[in-house]
């Protein structure tokens, strides 16, 4: 089980915290057949099975193999035609029906204001409007109101890398990356901004992202001694050396926890953590103490 630190949870109570989800928390998803949703490197592998051309093929797959997967993907973008890439997302992050898990109701009852994912599905917006009563407006980081939201009320998802509803504007290979931070400076700007003034939480996210790298380790060595950010990650898939990196250059503090079973104690402890928002959130109230 997660020990949530009583300063992230008071963090997350007052609304000063953005909780950021990746694509494991998706993968908890699954569909009436009980098929989850691909992770990526699986779903790069099945895009370089489409490749025809056994050298290009070969290309994508070395790649993968070497873990770099946004090469790996401007390839398959590259080597498919553009009708064939974008039914293939289009059956990935919309076609396979997949369902929220009990996670994503847990992650919405937590109710933090600001929820950050990268995730091009809209498993865990729909959720949330579902459970919050249609309360939760949906931005996007082309959006040009995007900044808007957040100095209001209002519970907000922030789509990082765009959504299934429109493919062409989704972040997914090297050069889209590469394009974003050209022609949308302003929103990592924005996201700059909510580094000093809240605390992230990251759930199912790999840190793989080179955008929130830079963000990260640009914010760490500019505000030394700043409180920590968090990051949720199983106790296997980084070393004692791995960790101290983390927490050295992007003030990443890590919350571990065992993933066996699924990552069955991952959902167990997002369960936990509601009680414990609920709990803060009426002690604050009690006392005042916004």
């Amino acid at each position: 089980m997660i020990e949530w630190p009583a300063d992230l949870v008071r963090d997350i109570a007052a609304r000063r915290s953005v909780l950021f989800l990746g694509a494991g928390v998706s993968r908890n998803a699954q569909n009436a057949q009980g098929v989850h949703p691909r992770e990526w490197t699986d779903y790069l592998r099945h895009l370089a099975s489409l490749v025809t051309d056994s050298a290009q093929q070969a290309e994508v797959k070395q790649c993968i193999e070497e873990a770099d997967l946004l090469t790996a993907c401007e390839l398959c973008r590259k080597y498919l035609s553009p009708p064939v890439f974008k039914t293939e997302m289009l059956k990935e992050f919309s076609g396979n029906a997949y369902r929220p898990a009990k996670i994503h109701d847990d992650l919405s009852l937590v109710d933090s204001r600001l929820v950050m994912t990268t995730n091009f599905d809209k498993l865990y917006e729909n959720r949330a409007n579902q459970l919050q009563d249609n309360t939760v407006i949906v931005k996007n980081y082309y959006d040009k109101d995007v900044a808007d939201v957040f100095r209001r009320q209002d519970r907000v998802v922030l789509k990082v890398h765009g959504t299934i509803d429109v493919p062409d504007e989704t972040i997914f290979t090297r050069s889209q990356y590469a394009l974003a931070r050209r022609d949308y400076g302003h929103f990592y700007q924005l996201l700059r901004g909510l580094f000093v003034t809240h605390t992230f939480v990251f759930l199912g996210a790999s840190m793989r992202d080179p955008d929130m790298q830079l963000l990260l380790e640009d914010h760490a060595y500019r505000f030394e001694g700043a409180r920590p950010h968090y990051i949720v990650m199983p106790e296997n898939s980084a070393r004692a050396g791995t960790l101290r990196v983390l927490e050295d250059t992007m003030n990443l503090k890590a919350l571990l926890y065992d993933p066996a079973h699924n990552h069955q104690q991952l959902a167990v402890s997002v369960a936990a953590l509601v009680p414990l928002v609920e709990a803060a959130r009426e002690e604050i109230a009690s006392t005042a103490g916004w």
